[in-house]
Order: C-alpha cells, then structure tokens, then sequence
C-alpha cells in the first residue's frame, strides 16, 4: 500500500462521550443478512468469528442490520455486486436475511452528520476496505467505551440515503430477547429482489462474502 492509499482517517484520541447521537427505534422494521447457520440476532467479534467493519473484541460482539433487505444483500456480498450485478448460486444460497422489528430502542452514534468530524471522523469510515477494518474497529471500540450502543453509517455499496446499523452486545446471541423474525428471505429471492441476477459466473475465487 502507498502512501496515497493510505486512509487520511486517524486512530480516535479525543472523548467521544458527546459524540452526535441517533436512536434506531423500538419496532422499527430492519433487515439481517446472515450466513443460513447463523441465527439472525447474532453478535460477531473478533477474535474469533468476526469480520465485519465494526466488529468488537470478544466477549462483546457486534449485530448488523439495515433500512431495507436490499442494503443489506448488498453489504453482505460486497464485491459480488461488481460482476455485471451477477451474483453465483453458491453465494446466493449460503445466507438469507431475516426482516423483523428492533425488539428495543438503540442509541447509535451517528458518523454520517456535519458534527461528527469535529471528533476526527470522515466519511472514510464507512467505506475503508477490509484491510484497513484494524481502523475502523479501532473507532467501533471506543464509541462502545463511550457508551454508545451501536454505529449508524452510510452503506457502502448503495448510492443514495442508503443505511446500516452496528450494534453492540455481548459476543454470539446477545442477552437481549431476541425479536420476533417477520419473514426470511432465502438468499437467491432476496438477490433478485434487489437487482441481482444469480447465475454461474466465472473466477469464483476472486469474490468475498462476508461470514456473520
């Protein structure tokens, strides 16, 4: 990596306690990618499990869910989405996503408004790449530390108002009760639904799923 690839985002130094704050609300309607073994209300860490952005070291964990199911196909496939929108069945059928009400309230800190760079962050916290997620949970710990129970960011891989939440809890099955899944959306319906088409494509290898 270059100096010119190197992200312009620091460590975090400052007291986050008044960082900008937003509330995922109780009964809000989200959706969860998961791998088809995980359960839809499961908390990665890392080590051992995680590899998500703003994954926290184990005992804690973190939860990813979004506005709609198709940011949430999108984030979970990543690279996937470049091939022409072509996704392979064997992607497509490994996960599913899970559409259910937040069983209770989340205060997140928001990264996406104007204020929040008064505390170090720009929008390269949301879109630094999976070698430089060091970084990123890094932020993800000391916003825990700060009391924050989750992180509100822009989608990476949607164009537009396009939303996913981090939430923080204990490593595996968080102690919350587990919300009441509406309906779960097998893997290749819910690619169709979002625009991609699940076909055999070439060079498998070079495509990443995120396991969550």
């Amino acid at each position: 990596m270059t100096a010119a690839d190197q992200p312009a985002l620091a460590p975090p130094t400052r007291n986050l306690s008044a960082f900008p704050a937003v509330v995922l609300d109780e009964g809000r309607i989200v959706a969860r990618s998961h791998a088809v073994e995980n359960a839809a209300w499961w908390f990665a860490s890392t080590p051992p499990s995680g590899g998500g952005r703003f994954d926290l070291h184990s005992p804690l964990g973190t939860c990813y869910v979004a506005d709609n199911a198709a940011v949430a196909v999108r984030e979970r496939l990543r690279e996937a989405i470049v091939a022409a929108g072509v996704v392979s069945p064997l992607l497509a059928e490994r996960f599913a996503v899970s559409v259910f009400a937040m069983p209770r309230a989340w205060r997140c800190a928001h990264i996406g408004v104007a204020r929040a760079a008064g505390f170090g962050v720009t929008r390269e916290l949301a879109t630094l790449t999976p070698s430089q997620y060091p970084l990123s949970r890094q932020w993800a710990d000391a916003l825990a530390k700060a009391g924050f129970e989750g992180i509100r960011y822009g989608a990476r891989f949607t164009p537009g108002a396009a939303n996913a939440w981090a939430l923080f809890g204990r490593a595996g099955s968080d102690e919350t009760p587990e919300p009441v899944v509406d309906k779960v959306i097998p893997g290749p319906e819910a690619c169709r639904q979002s625009g991609l088409r699940v076909a055999p494509i070439p060079r498998l290898a070079s495509l990443t799923i995120v396991q969550r």
